[in-house]
């Protein structure tokens, strides 16, 4: 990451905030190499393990497994396409020919595919809501108390393994898309924006935006998570559909109609959230206190909405980052339990 960053500093085509977009991005995937341990250590802490003695024995043992892994089989990948280049060099003017791939992806780019994206953007909630649900049942087996500490521990390794797909996709299709499979090929057709052709997709960054929240309270990191996820994919999806569009600023993307979407369903995700987690018994927010941190992350999403329309910096970190901040803050000012 750090190499195409130097290498397409001097690119007078890319603008200063996709540059910033890029620093961001790397200095959160150094990120998770610090906070990850503690996420192992913080979920394991005198729990006993289904496999080993211990669940941080569990995690620390599957988890390397699942991310050396998927690491090991993505390099693997990567170079049966590049064999497979060298023996067809024919391939580099077709399947392996990046120019190529970004004609054809820019043919094909439309409304369509601006809003499956944006389905796309929602399944992170659906895929740790099947997790969540999953481990509670096992809860009274094989499980039992430490039922959500394992859940957490699979929703982290789920998101890395995401998130590792798309960083080392991203790495392969900007330095050497001789080494890029077909497969994954059509996977950024589905998940890139015409503006991440010449830098890092958001896809992975989001994953590092929420990720951190996994070590506080339950519910912070669920509204964390449906923010990012389902409203910031609803504020798009709102302004896409929009029959007679308002832009605002007049001369950004972004739609008067997709900031209310977007202010509402944030709104309407941070009260799903705490019900959710309530469900469980994960959160003993007074309904006051969650109808209260639901405007207030209205507000703030709108906010972060209007501000990302002139500085262009990617809200699929600033979205997680400020507004799971926000929230830690509040509670800890109400004295409000945080872990």
């Amino acid at each position: 990451m750090i190499y195409h960053i130097i290498s397409s500093w001097d690119n007078q085509a890319k603008s200063l905030s996709k540059k910033t977009n890029e620093i961001i991005h790397s200095l959160l995937t150094f990120g998770l190499g610090l906070y990850y341990p503690l996420l192992v250590l913080n979920f394991g802490a005198g729990y006993s393990g289904v496999v080993f003695a211990t669940a941080t024995e569990d995690f620390t043992f599957f988890g390397n497994l699942f991310i050396i892994g998927i690491v090991f089989i993505m390099f693997l990948w990567a170079l049966s396409a590049k064999i497979r280049t060298i023996r067809n060099p024919k391939l580099n003017d077709t399947t392996n020919n990046y120019k190529l791939f970004c004609k054809e992806f820019l043919e094909d780019y439309g409304r369509k595919n601006k809003i499956r994206r944006k389905y796309i953007h929602t399944l992170p909630f659906g895929i740790v809501g099947i997790i969540v649900i999953t481990c509670y049942i096992l809860s009274s087996g094989l499980l039992g108390e430490k039922w959500l500490e394992y859940a957490r521990f699979i929703i982290a390794i789920v998101g890395i393994i995401f998130a590792f797909t798309f960083i080392i996709g991203d790495i392969v299709r900007l330095l050497d898309f001789g080494f890029m499979p077909p497969t994954v090929a059509g996977w950024f057709k589905k998940a890139m924006t015409k503006d991440e052709i010449d830098t890092f997709t958001s896809t992975s960054v989001m994953v590092f935006g929420f990720g951190p929240f996994l070590l506080f309270d339950f519910p912070i990191f669920l509204i964390v998570l449906l923010i990012t996820a389902v409203a910031d994919a609803f504020a798009s999806i709102f302004g896409l559909l929009a029959k007679n569009k308002h832009y605002f600023p007049k001369d950004s993307k972004k739609t008067i109609e997709g900031y209310i979407g977007g202010a509402l369903t944030t709104f309407g995700c941070t009260l799903f959230g705490a019900f959710f987690a309530s469900l469980f018994g994960k959160c003993n927010w007074s309904l006051q206190l969650t109808l209260g941190i639901s405007a207030l992350m209205a507000v703030i999403f709108f906010l972060i909405d209007l501000i990302t329309a002139k500085i262009e910096l990617q809200d699929n970190y600033l979205n997680p980052l400020i507004s799971g901040g926000i929230i830690l803050l509040i509670l800890i000012i109400l004295d409000v339990s945080i872990f």
